[in-house]
């Protein structure tokens, strides 16, 4: 329930703070005096786009604010609480502030409990607080989805609607899916075998484990064998053999020292390194030998190696990749060839599960179907009694559904039904399609009904009325008047009138002025207690000149209205 409207700056509104109650207010006023302003400001509330023409002449900014109370359990608190917007409950109750912000430069900002969030987040919320009927709405009621949707409302039918678009939708993504697999089943095919031939050609020359950079290695040792003997060569001499190697000079000046051990305590630690520097060079030289020894030129070793190398650069070359790369490359190979290989088997579980849900989709929606069509005359029969009550005495209402073949075979996501509401204002005259015939004033008296039949079992706790007695008066009036009490007794009800016998049902009262200063126009709402209710429904029937005539048929047009 909205109880508190907190307008800025907002066209001919300088400042506004306005409080609501539950059940039904009538907003009154004279035309022009800025009704619509009203609207337009809980619209940016509940996230219509900001149009900066709303902002008051001279002023950089304009701003909404409304606040809520909702019940702790409704689907308003459930969506602010998976939001992590809610607030601490009061009892039974959540609070609830929304702000809207529109600056002159074109931005606009809004907040929820004080916490920013994009604009997208009030169409979220705006969905569960408020539902706005006024000629824009009340055109969305010709549109075919929106009867259906309404009609499926009235049936109950929301839990099984979900279940067939959950369907709908998985099927047409499993056909997508398999058109797109059938459609390259040829150049899989083609990929496959190509694929095959790679992989035989690679098994046949088996190239191991970075066997390429260990060949390499091999290959540069045994191409450059002869430098290798000579060098070890020359240092087995340098080391060992020759004259004045290093062996013999560390063993002199090993014994040098040993010599005049006695005389210096401290050469103890060098005539030990030297003695095992002496060690280390005979190993090292042992070591030498050993290689130079088995370091025999193998002609035939060499010529294997190039062949093998040839073998493998070849093979990489027709691959287009780096012999270096080449592992990976094979294992790339591997897994897109066992991916390929494995679609055949996806594909049966693709087709396996797009039949189970064809036969589940069928069944589902031949029963919603069924239950539209008995809900369809139940609805029709409803709404032709209460539009006869609401100024077509002679109206006429059908609901008709269809099943076209072309809609069966397409599932969509609302199964397999086409609605149209038809109907018949005056007598004689044949049902048609509403966007054919009805007027706006036919339609917004259509809506009401619609809601007044639907009011029990919708979860919002605000509806507002805007133009619903447009083309009536008199009797008709008292009791559109009266459907419009009647929804007050359940939902807070906001409507705009400016027939009398409309606003003197209301269970409040609020009176829109417009006042002409020296420099500007504003216009302010002021709510009305029993003795201006009585002058504001005396105005309204009489025009400007106020009497006691009027006020007597005031009083007594309040009287019989509540």
């Amino acid at each position: 329930m909205l109880t508190t409207l907190s307008i800025r700056r907002i066209a001919l509104i300088d400042q506004l703070e306005l409080d609501f109650a539950a059940g039904m207010t009538a907003l009154t006023g004279e035309t022009g005096a800025g009704k619509s302003i009203l609207i337009d400001a809980i619209g940016l509330l509940l996230g219509d786009r900001a149009n900066m023409n709303l902002l008051r002449a001279g002023c950089d900014q304009g701003e909404v604010t409304g606040e809520f109370l909702l019940p702790a359990d409704g689907p308003a608190a459930l969506w602010l609480d998976e939001q992590e917007l809610g607030e601490e409950p009061e009892g039974e109750l959540m609070p609830l502030i929304v702000r809207r912000l529109l600056s002159r430069d074109g931005r606009s900002k809004a907040w929820i409990n004080g916490r920013p969030v994009p604009g997208q987040a009030l169409k979220g919320i705006g969905r569960h607080l408020i539902d706005i009927h006024g000629q824009h709405q009340n055109q969305r009621l010709m549109q075919a989805k929106t009867q259906l949707a309404l009609l499926d409302h009235f049936c109950d039918l929301k839990a099984q609607v979900d279940e067939l678009g959950r369907l709908s939708r998985e099927i047409h993504a499993d056909e997508e899916q398999l058109a797109a697999h059938r459609s390259e089943q040829d150049s899989r095919a083609d990929r496959l075998a190509f694929l095959d031939f790679q992989l035989e050609e690679i098994e046949r020359v088996d190239p191991q484990p970075d066997e390429f950079n260990q060949l390499h290695a091999e290959l540069k040792r045994l191409s450059r064998l002869d430098e290798w003997r000579q060098v070890l060569a020359d240092q087995m001499a340098s080391l060992f053999d020759e004259d004045g190697n290093a062996h013999d000079r560390v063993g002199a000046a090993e014994q040098a020292l040993s010599r005049i051990a006695d005389l210096d305590e401290s050469l103890g630690p060098v005539i030990e390194t030297l003695q095992s520097a002496e060690i280390q060079i005979a190993e090292a030289v042992d070591t030498l030998r050993n290689r130079l020894d088995s370091a025999e030129a193998d002609p035939e070793r060499l010529a294997t190696v190039e062949s093998r190398l040839d073998t493998l650069h070849e093979l990489a070359r027709k691959h287009r990749v780096a012999p270096e790369m080449f592992e990976q490359h094979i294992a790339d190979l591997r897994e897109e060839h066992e991916q390929l290989n494995q679609v055949g088997g996806s594909l049966g579980e693709i087709e396996t599960r797009l039949e189970k849900n064809r036969v589940a989709y069928d069944k589902l929606a031949a029963e919603v179907s069924k239950k539209r069509q008995a809900g369809a005359k139940k609805l029709a029969e409803r709404l032709k009694a209460s539009i006869r009550e609401l100024g077509m005495p002679n109206g006429e209402f059908e609901v008709k559904l269809t099943q076209p073949a072309a809609l069966a075979e397409r599932r969509g996501e609302r199964g397999i039904d086409e609605v149209v509401f038809l109907i018949s204002a005056n007598r004689g005259q044949p049902v048609a399609p509403l966007d054919q015939i009805a007027s706006g004033g036919e339609l917004a008296r259509v809506s009401l009904a619609l809601k007044t039949l639907t009011a029990g079992d919708d979860p919002v706790g605000t509806f507002i009325f805007d133009e619903v007695d447009t083309g009536i008066g008199g009797a008709t009036a008292a009791i559109v008047g009266a459907h419009l009490r009647a929804l007050g007794e359940s939902r807070q009800v906001l409507c705009v009138t400016h027939l009398p016998q409309v606003a003197a049902h209301g269970h409040h009262q609020a009176r829109i002025e417009k006042e002409e200063l020296s420099d500007a126009t504003r216009t302010w709402v002021r709510g009305l207690d029993a003795d201006q209710r009585i002058d504001e429904l005396a105005r309204m029937l009489g025009g400007r000149e106020v009497t006691e005539q009027s006020r007597a048929h005031a009083r007594e047009l309040l009287d019989s209205s509540i």
